[in-house]
């Protein structure tokens, strides 16, 4: 195995099993989420920026940018899109420390 650490060397010990740990977290695709039936965006933390298009055609729109947090459901305020966040990894905050602000 190449010389990697952290998350690298999870993904490389990963694929050298034949597994992913991430697929598809930074392309998500899939139905308009619903509040009955939320869009699905994974992520490795418990928290990351997701952005917003709209539906197709005539339902699309400039895109929304929004924090998507773990435990919490967001509704898009322009295409009432609704998302819900997948950690797919250990989670944790992103900058690896914990989330006490100093």
């Amino acid at each position: 195995m190449p010389i990697a650490t952290g998350h690298e060397r999870e993904e490389l010990a990963a694929e050298l099993e034949g597994k992913k740990i991430i697929e598809d977290v930074n392309n998500p695709v899939g139905p308009f989420g619903t509040k009955e039936a939320p869009a699905v965006v994974k992520s490795y933390y418990d928290k990351r920026i997701v952005g917003c298009p709209g539906g197709e055609g005539e339902d699309e729109h400039d895109v929304v940018w929004f924090w998507l947090e773990k435990g919490k459901l967001h509704g898009c305020p322009v295409c009432s899109q609704y998302f819900v966040l997948e950690v797919v990894g250990p989670g944790g905050p992103l900058d690896g420390h914990g989330d006490d602000r100093h």
